[in-house]
């Protein structure tokens, strides 16, 4: 399913940038009664889609893809664009569309075009997922990373040695944190900070299963969670601020019985 995803959003990308040109070459050829050469082979186009769909691989797989998937995305990609170009010159070459803008579509199915048309797709992809991962790390949250940061996090909040350390706790909470108990009483950060401490040395052990995640936001992931002691059903929300995450909401409540 992805693979088909990925390939659809390709070839969306490649038929407007199509007739992006189409369009261009219809208003040049009512000024100066001829076509752009240079869009004869749209060189560019192939790398350009490749670009728009590695930029949102991570956003669709939720995790970084590996070089095996990339190649195998480029191949798909390419026999795509490979049937779509081949139908738009056969149209651009025959008497079914007599329009010298569309006869400008047409390409030449040799090596000088095969060759340097995958692998600019490839290096579209590459490009795309570099980009994302650069500039925009901040932007996309992996569910597989996150569970491994915040994991640990929860069972810091179960460890006395942690609930009775301030300075920890002051680490883990946001500023506008918010708990709710499963008495339903409502607690802010100031009252957990105050009331934690004191609590933490008679604090029994608390063991977390059914760990799950769920992405709110670009930056907001909420966890779902029970206990296996007293079959507690809990939830938090996490924030992601800079490389700084904290916990921003809680809430205990007990399991139907």
């Amino acid at each position: 399913m992805f693979y088909l995803q990925g390939v659809t959003k390709f070839i969306a990308s490649y038929v407007f940038m199509l007739v992006v040109i189409f369009t261009f070459n219809l208003m040049v050829i009512q000024f100066v009664d001829e076509t752009l050469s240079f869009w004869k082979s749209a060189w560019s186009m192939g790398m350009v889609a490749g670009f728009l769909l590695g930029f949102k691989i991570n956003e669709d797989l939720n995790a970084k893809p590996n070089v095996r998937l990339l190649m195998q995305l480029g191949v798909l990609c390419f026999v795509g664009l490979s049937t779509l170009q081949g139908f738009v010159s056969y149209l651009g070459s025959s008497n079914l569309l007599e329009m010298q803008a569309a006869k400008n579509l047409r390409v030449d199915f040799d090596a000088n075009w095969v060759i340097p048309q995958f692998g600019l797709i490839l290096l579209g992809l590459w490009l795309g997922v570099w980009f994302n991962e650069k500039f925009g790390a901040d932007r996309l949250l992996s569910l597989s990373s996150c569970e491994a940061l915040l994991l640990p996090f929860e069972n810091q909040l179960l460890d006395p040695t942690v609930r009775g350390s301030r300075k920890q706790l002051e680490l883990l909470l946001h500023a506008d944190f918010i708990e709710i108990g499963a008495s339903g009483r409502m607690y802010d950060r100031a009252q957990v900070l105050a009331e934690l401490p004191s609590e933490a040395t008679d604090y029994p052990v608390r063991t977390i299963e059914n760990f799950r995640l769920r992405k709110l936001s670009e930056n907001l992931v909420q966890v779902f969670y029970s206990i296996v002691e007293n079959e507690t059903q809990r939830t938090s929300i996490w924030k992601l601020e800079g490389e700084q995450w904290s916990m921003i909401y809680h809430q205990g409540t007990r399991r139907a019985s």
